[in-house]
C-alpha cells in the first residue's frame, strides 16, 4: 500500500553547485544548477543582483575611417587609488571601426578618467604599442596612479594629466636599470606589476618575463644603478632573477601578489614565495629570500589572482586555488576552492582560447570572490562566508556577464563594484543596463528521499519564496528521468510597503516590511524512481530567493 509522506528541502540549494559527488549520496542543499544565483547573508538561495548603468561611455577624440560602417567603444582595464586624498580612477578604452563586412580597419586607443559618473578622456603621451594599453595594468603607489602595459613606457597620473615616468631631460632624478655595461633597459615597459612594501615591482620589462625589477623605497623613477659610482649611493632599487629558481625547469612571470611580508611570484606553471619582501633594502644580507616553491601549480593569467586580506586566491587550470601561507610551517599549503564543480571548471578554462582573458575578482561588500569568463560572457561566484558540507566553497554560475574587469572601490564611504564593458556597469540591485531580464535558475539533484527502491509519485510541491519590488514570472519544474518533464506558470506578487512604512511589528510575513513571503503550491503528477525539483524566475529589477520546497509524494511499491 503506497504511504504519503511530506518531504522538507530547507534552504534548497544554499550549498551550490555540486558536479563531483554522485548526485544520490548528495546533502539536498547541494543542487544540479544554480544559475545567475548567490547564496545570501541569510544562508538562501536567491538571484543575483543587476549589471545596472554606472557611467556612460565616454566621448573619446578618433578620426572617422572613410571604409567603416560601425564604430564601438570598449572600457577593458580598470584601477584606482587615493591622490591627495581623493580616490581616483582610471580607465582604458578602445574605438574599434569596422566595414560592412565586419573587418576591422582602425582602432585607436585611449585612458580616461573617472569623476563621479563621468569618464573623461586624457591626453595620452606618446606610446610605441597604444594596442597594450587595452591590457594594461594600474596600480596606485605614492600618491599616484601608475599605468603599466607591454612595449610602452610605464605612465604616471597625478590627478590631473597623465606622463611617462622617464620624461627626458626634464626628468634628471630618473635612473633607469643599469649596469657598469650600460643601461639594462632604456624605459620600465613591462605589464605586470605590483605596489607592495613601499615599493613598485615590475617584470616583463624588455619582453624579459624572469626578471623582476623593484623600484627604489617610495621613489618611483629610480630602478636599478649597479654601476661603481651610482648617481645615488642610497639607491635601493634592484631586480630579482627568476628563472634560475623555477622548479618545474622553466616557467615565466604571469603575476605578482604580495601578502603577509611575502612577495608571490606566480608563474604559469609553478609559483615562487619570497620572505622578508619589506626589508629597507631587498638585495642586503637580511633582505628578501626564496622561502618556498610550488610545482605543477600555477596561474592562468595576470589578472586571476586577487588578495583577500586573509589570504591569496588565484586561478589555476584545475579551478580557484588559495595560497594559505602558514606562519609556524613557513610553507604555502594550496587549497581547491572549486572542488565541488572540478571538471566543470577545468574544462571551462581549457576552451578559453586567449587566457589572458580570465579574470578573478574580489568583491568584499558582497563576500563573493568572481570567477570571469569574458570570452563566454559567463562566470562562477564563490560565496566565502563558509565552505561547504563537502569542504569545497559554495559556487553558482553567472550568465549574460558582458564585462571584462571589476574592481571594488570605496569612493566617498559608498562601496561598490565596477565594471567594465561598452560603458561603464555597476553591480547592485535594480535593473539591468540593456532593460533585459536574466534568469534566476534553481535545480535539484535527483532525489530518492533515502528510499531508493520505491516508486515516487510526486502530488504537490510547495514553494516557499521571497521576492520584493514587482510581481515575478517564475516556472515551478519537476522531471523524473532528467530535462524539464512538467512544468507550471507561477507570478509572484511584488511586496505592498507597509503603513508608515513599517510592517505589524516590524516583520511581514517572515521576512521585512519589503519583502513578501509566499507560499505557492503547484499540482504535481507522474511517477519515478527519483525526482528533480526546480525553480525559475525571471528578474529584472526585482529581487527573488527560495527559501523552503515542500515536496508531497506518494511512496508506491518496491521497484
Amino acid at each position: 500500500m503506497a504511504q504519503q509522506q511530506n518531504i522538507t528541502i530547507s534552504a534548497p540549494g544554499a550549498q551550490g553547485l555540486n558536479s563531483e559527488d554522485s548526485p544520490l549520496q548528495q546533502d539536498p542543499g547541494f543542487c544540479a544548477e544554480a544559475t545567475n544565483a548567490v547564496v545570501d547573508r541569510l544562508g538562501r538561495l536567491g538571484a543575483r543582483d543587476a549589471f545596472a548603468s554606472y557611467a556612460p561611455a565616454p566621448s573619446l577624440t578618433y578620426t572617422p575611417n572613410g571604409s567603416a560602417v560601425s564604430a564601438v567603444t570598449a572600457l577593458h582595464r580598470i584601477g584606482n587609488g587615493d591622490i591627495g586624498g581623493v580616490n581616483r580612477t582610471l580607465v582604458t578604452a578602445s574605438v574599434v571601426q569596422k566595414d560592412a563586412g565586419g573587418t576591422q580597419v582602425q582602432a585607436d586607443y585611449f585612458i580616461c578618467s573617472l569623476s563621479g559618473t563621468t569618464l573623461t578622456e586624457l591626453a595620452l603621451p606618446s606610446v610605441s604599442a597604444p594596442a597594450a594599453l587595452a591590457d594594461a595594468k594600474i596600480v596606485a603607489f605614492n600618491d599616484r596612479l601608475y599605468v603599466f602595459s607591454a612595449g610602452n613606457e610605464a605612465m604616471e597620473f597625478d590627478g590631473t594629466s597623465l606622463s611617462l615616468l622617464f620624461t627626458g631631460v626634464a626628468d634628471t632624478d630618473y635612473i633607469a636599470p643599469q649596469d657598469d655595461t650600460g643601461v639594462i633597459a632604456s624605459a620600465i615597459d613591462g605589464d605586470v606589476a605590483c605596489a607592495a612594501y613601499g615599493r613598485l615591482w615590475v617584470s616583463g620589462v624588455g619582453g624579459d618575463y624572469n626578471t623582476i625589477h623593484y623600484s627604489d623605497l617610495l621613489i618611483a623613477d629610480q630602478w636599478y644603478d649597479g654601476r661603481a659610482s651610482p648617481a645615488d649611493a642610497q639607491n635601493t632599487g634592484g631586480l630579482i632573477e627568476v628563472d634560475e629558481f623555477w622548479p618545474s625547469g622553466a616557467d615565466r612571470v604571469v603575476s605578482i601578489v604580495a601578502h603577509n611580508n611575502a612577495l608571490f611570484v606566480m608563474g604559469r606553471q609553478s609559483i615562487l614565495v619570497y620572505n622578508n619582501a619589506a626589508s629597507g633594502d631587498p638585495a642586503s644580507a637580511d633582505g628578501i629570500f626564496l622561502a618556498d616553491t610550488v610545482t605543477n601549480i600555477g596561474c592562468v593569467s595576470r589578472d586571476a589572482v586577487a588578495n583577500i586580506g586573509s589570504d591569496v586566491l588565484f586561478l589555476d587550470d584545475s579551478g580557484v586555488r588559495s595560497l594559505g601561507r602558514t606562519i609556524q610551517e613557513k610553507s604555502a599549503p594550496l587549497g581547491n576552492l572549486t572542488a565541488n564543480i572540478q571538471r566543470e571548471i577545468t574544462e571551462d578554462i581549457r576552451q578559453v582560447v586567449d587566457k589572458s582573458t580570465l579574470a578573478l575578482s574580489y568583491w568584499p561588500e558582497d563576500n563573493l570572490t568572481v570567477v570571469s569568463f569574458p570570452e563566454t560572457d559567463s562566470a562562477f561566484a564563490l560565496s566565502m562566508r563558509a565552505p561547504s558540507l563537502s569542504g569545497g566553497y559554495k559556487v553558482t554560475r553567472w550568465t549574460k556577464c558582458v564585462w571584462e574587469r571589476a574592481l571594488y572601490i570605496e569612493a566617498g564611504g559608498t562601496p561598490r563594484v565596477l565594471l567594465t564593458a561598452d560603458a561603464l556597469l555597476e553591480y547592485t540591485e535594480g535593473a539591468n543596463h540593456d532593460g533585459e531580464p536574466f534568469e534566476f535558475a534553481y535545480e535539484s539533484q535527483p532525489l530518492t528521499f533515502g528510499q531508493p527502491a520505491n516508486l515516487k509519485l510526486i502530488k504537490q510541491i510547495d514553494y516557499t519564496v521571497i521576492t520584493a519590488s514587482s510581481d515575478t514570472a517564475a516556472v515551478a519544474e519537476w522531471a523524473y528521468r532528467g530535462g524539464r518533464d512538467y512544468t507550471k506558470n507561477l507570478t509572484l506578487p511584488a511586496a505592498t510597503p507597509a503603513l508608515y512604512g513599517m510592517a505589524e511589528y516590524g516583520t511581514a510575513l517572515y521576512g521585512p516590511g519589503l519583502e513578501t513571503t509566499g507560499r505557492y503550491r503547484v499540482n504535481a503528477k507522474g511517477s519515478g524512481e527519483s525526482v528533480s525539483i526546480g525553480f525559475r524566475a525571471e528578474i529584472n529589477g526585482n529581487a527573488c530567493s527560495l527559501q523552503e520546497i515542500n515536496v508531497q509524494t506518494l511512496l508506491g511499491r518496491t521497484l
